[in-house]
């Protein structure tokens, strides 16, 4: 059985971003920089690519500065299995030898862009009140959040829709 993915964002402070990932007893923590990366923006466009590409899906990656040591989401497709890793790297230089992966986790689509999903809305949500373009220093993405919303809900009625139909179908079997 698949762990439920938990993510965590916090709202920005002074150019610095806080993010939590659990699954099971994995846990990552996490205080991402502003800086060089935008990194907010990569990871719905990476979400984005996921979604629209689906099981044929092309690996995306999203960096994320922590000075001095960098952070990289990988989402790749594997089938109707989807798998997002997390490496560490000791600086920006990224030696090899040096990284090692820290965060694991595998399951479905929904499964893995929903919980981001779901936390990118709240952090949106939160703009005005957190001054959220002074205090990430970038402007929030909203088109590219707008296109994931519009992506994560189609597939949340197509997902709900074949369910329903396999519904449909065992409930007529036992009438036969």
């Amino acid at each position: 059985m698949t762990q439920a993915l938990n993510i965590s964002i916090e709202s920005p402070q002074s150019g610095f971003m806080s993010l939590r990932l659990r699954a099971g007893e994995q846990s990552v923590v996490m205080g991402a920089s502003c800086m060089p990366h935008d990194s907010l923006l990569e990871l719905i466009e990476a979400l984005i690519a996921l979604l629209e590409s689906g099981a044929a899906g092309e690996a995306a990656a999203v960096r994320w500065n922590c000075e001095p040591e960098e952070y990289d989401f990988r989402f790749t497709a594997h089938g109707a299995r989807f798998r997002f890793t997390v490496t560490h790297h000791s600086d920006h230089r990224r030696t090899a030898g040096a990284s090692r992966q820290v965060f694991s986790w595998t399951g479905s689509e929904l499964d893995l862009c929903v919980p981001f999903w779901r936390e990118l809305r709240d952090l949106r949500r939160r703009i005005a009140t957190d001054v959220y373009d002074q205090n990430w220093r970038r402007p929030f993405p909203h088109q590219q959040m707008r296109r994931l919303t519009e992506l994560v809900r189609g597939r949340k009625r197509e997902v709900r829709q074949v369910a329903g139909q396999n519904v449909r179908q065992d409930v007529r079997r036992e009438a036969d």
